[in-house]
């Protein structure tokens, strides 16, 4: 039984031993299918964070600045105007920065930035490692990003390619850039970069612009102390730059901190620093000048944008050389601001007077006078109800001047302000000609038969028109009777221009004014004769250029040259010409307009100081709504025009002798400030006759008076048959009736007889070898 027992717990025993095998087999397994899960679980996750790594790092590699584009940086450099002598006037940027290369950065300066902003600029490899790990701690500790670690590499990378973001992914980008920038670059190539692209305040880019704009001076000549002012403006610009009395207390102790680091790189020794301390935080800002010839340099931006896009314009650093006479429109601006004062304030009476604002303000006249634009903005409300014909009016001016050889525009004025109105008057404003078409209709006789000595009757007119009867009149309602050409010109002559204009032709004379580049709606009707048509300043003052230049007319331009940041010239100036006239009817024309400024209603010119050979023409519209004078020399044409833009009356007697002239005047003499004096040569086939001054024909020994005119070789011209025996009197050579008074044109003055110089009053004998000039 025992033996029984002893068996049974054997056995048990053994099946325990066996279950206890069994359950130990057992766990192990559920290890392994637990860890085979896991497994399973984790390489997938493992595998999908390194490809997910993989695909950021890439893209965040793709993201960086190319090996082409880091060798190749262009910086927004300003784009430059010049004037005709090469001095600056304008600047086009969107950021200003002057680069300048390194060598002509003072070592004071460049010892500065990389003391203040990393002192082991020259031995690191784009990052400072232990300033980044710092940072960090920094940061993490203060639960934000506040503290930086940027190198001068990783500031440049930042402002040349990323943004000013403050992640981490952007502050990786930084790092590998500048890592990356340090193998393409040598460290001198970092630092001029850095200089010229970091900004320093006040909207300005660069060491030489901040120069510039704080201490009006190159950066080469900035005193170590100013350095260091420079310097430490990199780290907060608008709050250190300084221009600002705010600014002087935190300038000065940045200052004092800039100078402290610089003793610790040993830049400069104890001493230095101590006394460049002592020294005032004191900054001498540049006066920038009001801007110069304001619609001019809006042609030039217009002209460069259209054709090289504003990126080129605003960021290349183009230099664009123009053509303008820095002198001349100076002098132009001051006198048409002076003559603009003079035509407001006239039409400010009027407004006063029409308005009877006396009695509606009840306020003496003289003080509304000298208080009149407060007043007027007072009541700008009332006044704004007027009827159209009293409202307030501004008086506007144009001002064009061209070199009558080449084309170039050496002045140009688009009105009173630019400010106030971008409406550029000299190619835009479409004004009634008036008097100063007269030339084209004499110009198209001189092609057509006549001769600056032809006669014609000054006499009352009638003429039937498409809109019935029509009898125009001189200014002064008179009659000269018998009168040359050359006089009827001189005096502006209506009812003379008329009969001209009707004795050549309507269609003549639109296709003559054509083929002297007037482009604007010409009719055939005889009232074209006293410009009853449109032009512009420009075109009307190139066309009188012909006259200047013997025939030929040079298209205006106003772009020299541009070139490159590299001074790669993009495109020149070629004059670009044409034959418009013969250089026979040229000169006849300079000739008789010449009498217009000697004797005629230009002859105020003289007194007012220009004295040159020259000629022109005033012109003067209906109710004294355009008031014009174009006149020139061998050398310069130029035009003005004053007048309203709505096209209402400047007040009684605004002629263009009264309005005009004096701003011509003024700009003609800068014009021709280093120019010598010239006179219009005689071409060949021009020969020059004594005549009679009241026949116009060939003067006889009878004769009284005489003077020498000029004719075309090929003229036939008949003998005077009033004073002596007629032998073959030129068809072109009538006459008709007695002399009366002159009758000119709206402000005409006496100015003489008109009938030229040359001429000889005492003698009966023709006067010889004299000139008309």
């Amino acid at each position: 039984m025992e033996n029984e027992r002893n068996n049974v717990a054997k056995a048990e025993k053994g099946d325990s031993g066996a279950g206890g095998a069994g359950r130990g087999w057992g766990w192990s397994g559920m290890r392994s299918r637990w860890l085979f899960l896991l497994v399973l679980l984790v390489i997938p996750a493992v595998s999908f964070s390194v490809a997910a790594g993989g695909v950021f790092l890439w893209r965040l590699y793709e993201s960086l600045p190319t090996h082409s584009q880091m060798q190749n940086i262009q910086q927004s450099v300003i784009s430059k105007v010049l004037d005709k002598d090469g001095n600056q006037i304008h600047e086009f940027s969107v950021e200003r920065r002057i680069w300048v290369p390194l060598d002509k950065i003072p070592v004071n300066l460049q010892n500065a930035v990389t003391a203040i902003e990393d002192r082991r600029f020259r031995s690191h490899w784009g990052i400072n490692v232990q300033r980044n790990v710092g940072a960090v701690i920094t940061n993490a500790v203060r639960g934000k990003k506040a503290q930086g670690a940027s190198t001068i590499t990783q500031q440049l990378a930042r402002n040349l390619y990323l943004t000013a973001d403050k992640t981490y992914i952007r502050k990786i980008r930084e790092v590998l850039t500048a890592i990356q920038m340090e193998r393409t670059y040598t460290k001198d190539e970092i630092l001029e970069l850095y200089l010229n692209q970091a900004y320093l305040g006040a909207g300005v880019y660069g060491v030489q612009a901040a120069a510039e704009h704080y201490y009006s001076k190159n950066v080469e000549d900035l005193t170590l102390s100013e350095c260091a002012v420079i310097a430490g403006v990199i780290q907060l610009p608008e709050h250190h730059r300084p221009d600002r009395p705010a600014n002087i207390e935190r300038s000065t102790a940045r200052r004092a901190a800039v100078l402290n680091s610089m003793i610790a790189t040993k830049a400069i020794t104890k001493a230095t620093a101590k006394a460049t301390m002592a020294e005032p935080v004191v900054a001498n800002p540049k006066v920038y000048a009001s801007p110069k010839a304001p619609y001019f340099i809006e042609m030039v931006r217009r002209y460069v944008a259209d054709k090289y896009g504003d990126e080129q314009l605003y960021n290349a650093g183009l230099v664009i050389q123009t053509t303008l006479d820095p002198v001349g429109q100076d002098s132009a601006e001051a006198s048409a601001a002076r003559q603009i004062e003079s035509l407001q304030a006239r039409l400010n009476r009027m407004f006063i007077d029409a308005n009877r604002l006396e009695r509606q303000l009840g306020l003496p006249r003289d003080r509304i006078i000298a208080n009149f634009d407060s007043i007027y903005a007072a009541n700008a409300a009332e006044f704004s109800k007027l009827h159209d014909t009293l409202k307030y009016r501004k008086a506007q001016i144009a001002v064009v001047a061209l070199d009558v050889r080449t084309g170039a525009i050496r002045t140009l004025i688009g009105g009173r302000d630019f400010q106030e109105s971008r409406f550029n008057r000299v190619t835009q404003a479409k004004r009634q000609a008036g008097s100063s078409f007269k030339p084209f209709v004499y110009s198209a006789a001189m092609d057509n038969g006549l001769s600056p000595a032809t006669i014609i009757l000054d006499q009352p007119i009638t003429l039937v028109t498409s809109e019935g009867e029509w009898r125009p009149e001189n200014y002064d309602r008179t009659f000269s009777g018998p009168m040359s050409v050359r006089d009827a010109l001189a005096k502006s002559n209506n009812l003379v221009a008329i009969q001209v204009f009707n004795r050549v032709g309507g269609e003549t004379v639109v296709n003559h004014a054509r083929e002297m580049g007037i482009k604007q709606a010409l009719h055939t009707g005889p009232s074209l004769a006293i410009g009853a048509c449109e032009v512009t300043p420009m075109e009307i003052t190139s066309a009188y250029g012909i006259y200047a230049n013997r025939g030929i007319q040079a298209e205006p331009y106003f772009i020299q040259k541009v070139t490159d940041r590299n001074g790669r010239v993009l495109e020149e100036a070629k004059v670009k010409e044409r034959v418009a006239i013969s250089p026979s009817t040229a000169f006849l024309m300079s000739s008789m307009m010449s009498s217009v400024v000697c004797c005629g209603t230009a002859a105020s010119i003289k007194g007012l100081g220009f004295t040159r050979p020259a000629g022109g023409k005033t012109g003067t519209t209906n109710d004294y709504s355009d008031a014009w004078f174009v006149g020139y020399t061998p050398q310069i044409v130029c035009g003005v025009w004053t007048g309203i833009d709505e096209r209402h009356s400047m007040g009684y007697g605004v002629t263009g002798s009264v309005a005009a002239i004096p701003v011509w005047t003024r700009a003609m003499i800068a014009l021709h400030r280093d120019l010598p004096i010239q006179d219009f040569r005689r071409p060949e086939g021009i020969k020059g006759v004594a005549v009679c001054t009241q026949t116009g024909a060939i003067a006889g020994e009878s004769c009284p008076r005489t003077k020498v005119e000029f004719f075309k070789a090929a003229d036939s011209i008949g003998v005077c048959m009033t004073h002596g025996a007629a032998k073959n009197l030129s068809s072109d050579m009538e006459i008709f009736g007695p002399s009366r008074r002159s009758g000119g044109e709206r402000g005409s003055s006496s100015g003489g007889s008109g009938t030229g110089p040359a001429v000889d009053q005492k003698k009966k004998e023709p006067a010889k070898n004299r000139s008309m000039f």
